[in-house]
This record gives C-alpha cells, structure tokens and sequence, in this order.
C-alpha cells in the first residue's frame, strides 16, 4: 500500500522493538489527568516534559473537559459530535458500524468493546487524549497491546481511515488481530489482498 501505512508499520514495529511503549502510554495517561484536573495541574506541565504541540492540545482540551469526569460515554461522545459538527450517521458511515448497533452502544443498550471505541475515535479524528477519555467513559484505557500500538500511531500521524489502521494492524499481527468482528469481516468481504501493505 502507500508510504504513510509503511510508515505506521515501521513506527510500531520501532515502539515494541524499542521498550518505550509503556513510557508512551504513562505520557497520554498524565495528559488525561491533566485535562481531567485542570486547575490543579495544568500550572506545573510548563517545565515538564511535554511539547509546545502537545501543551497547545491541552490548553484547547482544558477548556474543553473541565467537568469531564462528571460526564458518562453518551454525553461525553454527544459533545465531541457536537463540537467537531459530525453527527452519528458520519460516524457510522466512516467506522463500518451499523446505525442500530451504534445507537445501541450510545444509548448503553450494548457494552462498548474496545475496538468500538477505537473505531469511533478515528471516525471523530480525535487525538490521543479525547480517545484515552472515550476509553475511560467505557471503562477502558490505552493498554500495552498490538492493537492500541496501532491505533495510537494511526492517530499520530493523522490516518483516520478505519480501512488504512485494519491494514496495518492485520499486516503488524499477521492478521491474527482486527478493528472488526469475524462477521463484519465476511460482510464486508475484508481479504488479505484487498488490505496487502508492501514495506519500503
């Protein structure tokens, strides 16, 4: 496939090769905590280790999440819908989830799995921090595992498309792992050559 998939590819293949995933996920979780208590915290991060990027994030997520933690899954995803102007048929269309299935996992009908909320962060191109809190809304956190590796660097480098991640995740996990159930892969007709990357 193109060079950004490869590079996706490459950059997990670095990050479990090199020890430092879960260094990577202790930082996303200190920014969650940092947006999740702004006042308390927000003073001291000027002299951590964060980037001029990653501050800017949070200054804008900050504001954003002051009461987050008072917020269940359906509320906190009806805001970010609200403020990125994308409504749940996007959301549907863009993550490959049927409209009754994602109203059932909004309405708390349906336990949220976490390939569901991964799937729904990158339909919404949230950042790490937003998907980190949609995961915390469900229960769940970013983990040491093949499939959040993925997802995480996907989201760094700015590829949302749930087909591209399912690509680089099969290819990564020889295809032994998947943003999809088995049935959504017979439905969807998902074969190895359809989602072939070829490494640069």
């Amino acid at each position: 496939m193109n060079n950004e998939l490869n590079e996706i590819l490459i950059n997990v293949k670095m990050l479990f090769n090199s020890g430092k995933f879960s260094q990577k996920i202790e930082r996303i979780q200190e920014e969650y905590n940092l947006v999740s208590e702004p006042e308390s915290s927000i003073h001291p991060v000027i002299g951590h280790a964060l980037s001029t990027t990653s501050f800017m994030r949070f200054e804008k997520a900050v504001k954003r999440h002051t009461n987050d933690q008072d917020e269940g899954f359906r509320q906190y995803l009806n805001k970010l819908m609200f403020e990125k102007d994308i409504t749940q048929a996007t959301i549907s269309r863009r993550s490959l989830i049927k409209g009754a299935a994602l109203s059932r996992y909004i309405n708390g009908s349906r336990e949220v799995p976490t390939y569901v909320v991964f799937r729904i962060a990158l339909s919404l191109k949230l950042n790490l921090v937003e998907t980190e809190t949609l995961l915390r809304k469900v229960g769940k956190r970013f983990k040491e595992t093949k499939v959040d590796a993925v997802v995480m660097e996907a989201i760094e480098q700015g590829i949302y498309d749930v087909i591209k991640v399912e690509a680089v995740l099969r290819r990564f996990t020889n295809g032994e792992e998947s943003l999809f159930t088995v049935k959504e892969q017979e439905e969807f007709s998902f074969n190895d050559e359809d989602l072939e990357i070829e490494l640069i």
